[in-house]
């Protein structure tokens, strides 16, 4: 009896303690919290105050608390009924980004050591408004109030980053801008823009201005590519998103990938290659590549052994380094083929004159010159993992950023270098997040799925010594491009996925709890919706299925309702995913229909089978254009379909529409 009373008073106090923290949804989780009792109701006569700080400080925040209710917000100390903002370098928080948070009925008590936790606190205090906030034009009926409690708070690590891909596909300068507003809301402080890549360079250099010529960043009109993924940013473009991300307490790390995955760069100054091979003259999406060359790797790279090389890549890295006040520039290094370096007579000459023993030996040379080249500039490299092949000879000031496995984290910081941790295995983002059927834009090449769950309970640190893990830098969400290539499908691979590695970088290891993590994930999924951002939700895209009753052996049609999927004018795509049975799906031509009447019309042939990789476009895709949407109307797929050889046949409709207008509005729920 003594053990169930204690039970239930146990229980009671556990009870007690989830109660006293409801409503307090902040993610990432703070260090520490207490909920307090009341809350704090902003009028029209609070006020704001600082001490030791200013308002720029935390302008970003005041401006829209201004915007959205409506308050004057005026500057002036009163006893009660303000927000006040402190700097106390004397604050007890082990890092500058840390800050402390007080909500009473009285008022908000903002403290941090700096300006970084000034900003941070403002994010904290972002999420506990109603979820209005985020939005352009609220109404004056909402209750602006916040719950009392108690915060303090500071980061785990400090690189809490997350790659966007913009070489495979272009995404505009607002489109970058929308992911640093997200990134700050979750307190995620370094943005990696990998701008160069095999399929497009993305960056002006005004002393290169072949690098920026159609052939190096359009893709070539045999691939009929939508005009929006082509393209490259100005410089004034690359110092206004520099700006804004300063504003939002976030650091660009710009990525020029070589001495591999340099086709663009060859295309524009063919000297600095390898070899001489060059076609096609034009760049193209990562799924052609098989195409062209047989696999997805370039047949030529830099050349290692050209002095042209290295001072190419001096003035590239000089107009970078001006470009970037962040601490590194990441030079790349993956997946270089050294079998093309050790074909050529040159290079095997090269290598016996300055006794390098193998190709590894000469990639660590051409790391070290990259280097030493960025190091002169102030900057710190840093490069992806596959450098370590010759660990040996690498100068132990590069950086590290761990992607092939968990245990590439390891490989790097036993050997003495400071690593971020992104591994392929956990944090990709092109990587199925819970079905490979489900007609998400996904590299289904990946066998795994990088679940929310298993994203979350990741961890940097896992099989480290204490010393390693003194060397972790911190940990990243990457997102390639090859696929998702709509903005809304970038979204959905993204988000919530995202939402879970600013939590890794942020909180506590101890205080990691997946259930209560989902919790305060739902409470803010809303305010995902105030952004107009798209999520991926369970099912995915499936919008219908078939099964041995729906077709026949003969050709007849399968007709699916995709009203609630159509809301906007933009670019459709229906999908056929053979999951199981006998026969595959063999499909002749598929329309979209408005009130019965065809609209658009997809007249390819295929085959709905097992197929699932990213050597060539899935022919199970169609493709359709939707120009007068009418809220009205009644939207319907028709697909002339058959069993291949029998109708045991099993499979998932999929349909899925992006809309013309980005983070304008979203998919009904």
């Amino acid at each position: 009896m003594k053990t169930l009373l204690c039970s239930v008073a146990l229980s009671l106090l556990f009870a007690q303690g989830l109660h006293a923290q409801s409503g307090i949804d902040i993610i990432p989780k703070p260090q520490e919290i207490n909920r307090g009792a009341g809350q704090f109701l902003l009028n029209p006569q609070t006020t704001l105050s600082f001490k030791n700080c200013d308002v720029k400080d935390v302008s970003l925040f005041v401006e829209q608390l201004r915007k959205v209710t409506h308050y004057p917000l005026n500057v002036r100390k009163q006893a009660s009924n303000s927000i006040e903002f402190r700097l106390d370098p004397k604050l007890t928080t082990p890092n500058d980004e840390g800050y402390q948070l007080e909500v009473s009925n009285r008022g908000v008590v903002v403290t941090a050591k700096s300006s970084h936790g000034l900003f941070n606190a403002t994010q904290s205090l972002r999420q506990l408004l109603p979820t209005a906030f985020e939005g352009s034009n609220p109404t004056k009926e909402i209750s602006w109030n916040i719950p009392a409690v108690k915060i303090k708070d500071y980061p785990r690590y400090h690189w809490r980053g997350y790659m966007k891909d913009v070489s495979r596909t272009f995404f505009d300068v607002k489109t970058v801008k929308k992911y640093l507003d997200v990134m700050a809301l979750y307190k995620m402080n370094i943005f990696h823009w990998h701008l160069t890549d095999d399929q497009g360079w993305r960056i002006e250099i005004k002393k290169y201005p072949k690098l920026t010529m159609e052939n190096a960043t359009v893709f070539h009109r045999t691939e009929k590519q939508p005009a929006e993924r082509s393209g490259f940013y100005t410089q004034e473009q690359i110092k206004e998103v520099v700006q804004y991300a300063r504003e939002r307490n976030i650091t660009i790390v710009p990525e020029i990938d070589v001495p591999g995955h340099s086709w663009p760069t060859i295309l524009a100054y063919p000297e600095l290659g390898v070899n001489k091979n060059s076609y096609p003259n034009h760049i193209f999406p990562f799924v052609s590549s098989w195409g062209y060359w047989g696999n997805q790797f370039t047949p030529n790279t830099l050349d290692p052994t050209k002095e042209f090389t290295y001072e190419f890549l001096n003035n590239v890295f000089t107009e970078i380094a001006n470009l970037f006040p962040g601490s590194y520039i990441h030079f790349g290094g993956d997946e270089v083929r050294h079998d093309l370096w050790e074909k050529e007579a040159h290079v095997q000459d090269f290598m016996k004159q300055h006794q390098i023993k193998d190709v590894k030996a000469l990639q660590s040379y051409f790391v070290q010159r990259v280097s030493d080249i960025i190091v002169q500039k102030g900057k710190k490299p840093i490069g992806w993992n596959d450098i370590l092949a010759d660990a040996e000879n690498l100068p132990k000031s590069t950086g590290i950023m761990s992607w092939l496995g968990e245990e590439a984290i390891k490989e790097a910081t036993k050997d003495g270098f400071k690593a971020v941790a992104t591994p392929a295995s956990h944090l990709y983002f092109d990587i199925t997040q819970a079905d490979r059927n489900d007609g998400t834009m996904t590299d289904l090449a990946y066998p795994q799925i990088n679940s929310l769950k298993r994203v979350y309970e990741f961890d940097p640190s896992a099989g480290l010594s204490p010393a390693e893990d003194q060397l972790v830098l911190g940990v990243q969400g990457n997102m390639w491009t090859a696929l998702a290539q709509d903005i809304k499908d970038l979204n959905v691979q993204n988000f919530p996925r995202l939402l879970a590695v600013a939590e890794i970088g942020w909180a506590a290891k101890s205080a990691k709890d997946y259930t209560a993590f989902s919790h305060r994930l739902d409470a803010n999924l809303p305010r995902l919706d105030s952004m107009r951002i798209d999520y991926y939700r369970p099912g995915g895209y499936i919008a219908g299925s078939w099964g041995p009753n729906d077709i026949k052996e003969t050709y007849s049609f399968l007709t699916f309702d995709v009203s609630r999927k159509i809301y906007d004018n933009g670019r459709a795509q229906a999908g056929f995913f053979f999951v199981e049975g006998k026969n595959f799906l063999e499909i002749d031509a598929v329309q979209l229909l408005q009130d019965g009447h065809v609209i658009a019309e997809d007249g390819h042939h295929a085959l709905a089978d097992k197929f699932r990789g990213t050597n060539k476009i899935k022919p199970f895709y169609y493709n359709f254009t939707v120009t007068n949407y009418n809220p009205q109307s009644k939207y319907e797929i028709k697909a002339r379909v058959r069993g291949a050889g029998g109708v045991d046949s099993k499979g998932n409709f999929t349909f899925n529409l992006s809309p013309n207008r980005p983070f304008d509005k979203i998919e009904k729920k």
